[in-house]
């Protein structure tokens, strides 16, 4: 039942149709370069302490592990906003519950893996999601036509691009997938601990979410719109179903204050789409009606993702003639991939 162009993103629909250059990326970790976007105050007491950390070369579950055996407490002591990737430079803050201690040494950790930058103390723990968003700095080297990325470049900054989970998200090949396919569809599915049913859901539904998105803009163009379509108001989680797409909210779409939201399946009880967009939902989503009736048994809602998204502040560095770094900010559980797989055919590691 798996599509493989639905967990390879370079094998999606773009937005922005036409003629891509070639680059590589990924030559070594500085070439991507993550800043979490979380602006916090130093309270000055409080039992949790806070520690805004660089790592190169390091998952964020292997630091939050460290942080904790330096401590001398259970991992769960440690809270984080957002998993950032291993094979990058990334910056983030963590958060550690110690009540009744004094701030340790964190400085002594340091290593050519993790350095504490900034440590703080705060009266309440990191809680998951916090973060805004992630400001990204990505190096690509060897492009085929810099002027063509450039035109890329230029394009993806005004249009955007569709807002696709990026392929880590579905582990290598696709495995997660395969593995919450046959765990979701077993006559007596095992209980999984919570970490685990929690990667085998989500890898389901992003899954589906990418194929939605990928079919409407394949099917019906990336500027279509439909009767009963769900939109979402930006920089929220707030949505409601467009019963007619008049001026106004036309306008809206077209500044970015609004977007359309496509599914994140689940029990369709609450489905906030209606009419013309909810046929096509359905229509996409009908070879895998059995997933769906499965995640309505394990009392799994329907959810919502913004379809496109735009980099903010966008800047383009030329560093020689076959050489660019790209500095852009994306919102909170966007993909640096959906933007370079819109400028560039990328080879080598870009996960």
């Amino acid at each position: 039942m798996l599509a493989p162009e639905t967990v390879n993103c370079q094998e999606l629909t773009t937005l922005n149709a036409g003629e891509k250059p070639s680059a590589n990326f990924k030559a070594t970790p500085e070439d991507f370069q993550v800043i979490e976007q979380l602006d916090v105050e130093d309270e000055k007491e409080g039992e949790h302490q806070w520690l805004w950390i660089k790592k190169r070369g390091a998952n964020t579950v292997f630091c939050a592990e460290k942080i904790a055996r330096f401590a001398g407490v259970s991992p769960k002591q440690v809270s984080y906003s957002g998993l950032k990737d291993r094979q990058a430079v990334t910056w983030q803050w963590f958060s550690i519950q110690l009540p009744g201690k004094d701030t340790l040494d964190w400085q002594s950790l340091n290593d050519d893996e993790m350095t504490i930058e900034k440590v703080i103390r705060r009266t309440k723990k990191l809680r998951s999601g916090l973060h805004s968003g992630n400001r990204f700095v990505i190096r690509l080297h060897s492009v085929s036509d810099m002027a063509l990325l450039k035109e890329r470049w230029k394009q993806v900054t005004q249009n955007g691009a569709i807002n696709y989970f990026g392929e880590q998200r579905f582990g290598r090949n696709g495995d997660n997938v395969a593995a919450a396919e046959r765990w979701i569809m077993a006559s007596r599915p095992k209980r999984l601990s919570k970490a685990k049913r929690g990667l085998y859901l989500s890898a389901l539904r992003s899954f589906l979410f990418n194929l939605m998105a990928s079919e409407r803009a394949k099917q019906l163009g990336a500027d279509s719109l439909l009767e009963g379509d769900c939109a979402i108001l930006a920089g929220s989680n707030s949505m409601f179903t467009v019963e007619q797409w008049d001026h106004e909210l036309k306008q809206r779409l077209a500044s970015k204050d609004i977007e359309i939201a496509l599914p994140l399946p689940g029990s369709a009880n609450k489905s906030m789409s209606a009419g013309e967009s909810a046929d096509f939902e359905d229509k996409q989503l009908e070879p895998y009606q059995s997933w769906i009736e499965a995640l309505a048994k394990l009392r799994v809602d329907e959810g919502r993702r913004a379809w496109k998204v735009i980099p903010g502040d966008p800047e383009l560095k030329e560093l020689d003639g076959s050489t660019v770094e790209l500095s852009f900010t994306l919102p909170s559980g966007a993909y640096a991939t959906t933007i370079l797989n819109e400028i560039a055919t990328i080879s080598g590691e870009h996960k």
